[in-house]
């Protein structure tokens, strides 16, 4: 059932402020927009055929597909994979630019049936896919390149597989952004099919704390809260001797969208929580209900108390770079000693 979005977030309710724009126009055809005067619809794709569009390449090996725009009978068409929290993500998205372009806003969004985002992510999970000690999802192109094999390419997957000291590792990397609840999906359809035990997501998220400088630390816990449910579990990660960039006991809580992360809901949150993203918590649910391991090692990409320069809306500068490099040299050197 199609229903009509909530209010647009903008720039006073954002704890990204005048920086928010910045974040979402990249994302959205604000021409497309204009031309339909703010009418727009967000819904799943109909079949499993959301690959053939939505490409957003710029010289990157994985997560470059997007949702794909199109303008049918004076309504822009924004087609997602099949998760609740990319049809919510990307209404959003498309409300808040239609508040900076001064368009009245009628974003309608239609979710994903029960079940659509398992069948869609089962569906281009490669038939071939070997099985592993670990699989390392996210963040993977820049892992281990000293250990594993060539880069094998599927429509929608990509894997490549690595041997530290007497463990086999799956580094699955993947086209479209797995964001939100599609996240554990995929953890669902990669143990189930059997091509793993553990899964370590690596990927980056928000800092709630003042002293989290991004692209400086890397964070991981054993708790979230998701859902209204709190979930803890225990990890497989040897963190003695640990880097001085990683700090461990992170308090995280899932949100649907960034643009859920507003000044309010910061409030509401920052004694509760150390760390947000949209990932985590339906990854770690996945992996309980399975029965499999399942830990993180995420890089601190933008802090939400807005005392630092860099954040989600400037992440291909040189700076960000080179300290982005720098922890994930420091999470493959954790992995590397927690496998042997």
């Amino acid at each position: 059932m199609s229903v009509t979005a909530p209010a647009a977030v903008t720039t006073e309710d954002h704890t990204m402020g005048e920086r928010l724009a910045d974040y979402v126009f990249p994302k959205v055809p604000v021409d497309l927009l204009a031309a339909t005067a703010g009418r727009a619809w967000v819904y799943p794709n109909r079949s499993l055929s959301f690959l053939l569009g939505g490409e957003k390449r710029q010289g990157k090996r994985f997560n470059w597909r997007r949702p794909y725009f199109t303008v049918a009978d004076q309504v822009l068409h924004c087609v997602v994979p099949p998760g609740r929290d990319y049809t919510h993500h990307y209404t959003q998205l498309l409300r808040s630019a239609c508040a900076f372009t001064g368009l009245a806003a009628d974003v309608t969004t239609e979710p994903p049936a029960p079940g659509q985002g398992l069948e869609f992510v089962d569906h281009w999970l490669p038939d071939n896919l070997p099985a592993h000690d670990l699989a390392v999802l996210g963040y993977v192109d820049p892992l281990f390149h000293g250990h594993t094999t060539g880069w094998t390419h599927r429509p929608g997957f990509g894997w490549r597989t690595a041997r530290i000291g007497s463990a086999t590792v799956l580094l699955l990397g993947c086209e479209f952004s797995f964001w939100g609840d599609l996240a554990g999906d995929l953890v669902t359809a990669l143990v189930a099919r059997g091509h793993t035990t553990n899964v370590v997501y690596v990927g980056k998220l928000g800092g709630l704390q003042p002293d989290m400088v991004p692209n400086t630390l890397i964070v991981t816990g054993t708790t979230t809260r998701s859902e209204n449910r709190t979930l803890t579990w225990g990890s497989s990660l040897d963190l003695n001797d640990a880097p001085p960039t990683l700090r461990t006991g992170t308090r995280h809580v899932t949100v649907p969208s960034v643009m859920d992360e507003t000044r309010a809901w910061f409030r509401a949150h920052r004694d509760d929580f150390d760390i947000v993203d949209p990932e985590i918590g339906h990854m770690a649910r996945a992996a309980h209900t399975a029965g499999v391991s399942f830990d993180y090692l995420h890089i601190v990409t933008d802090n939400l108390n807005g005392t630092y320069e860099h954040g989600l809306y400037a992440e291909r500068s040189a700076p960000v770079a080179t300290r982005r490099r720098r922890c994930l040299r420091d999470i493959e050197a954790i992995l590397h000693r927690s496998l042997t």
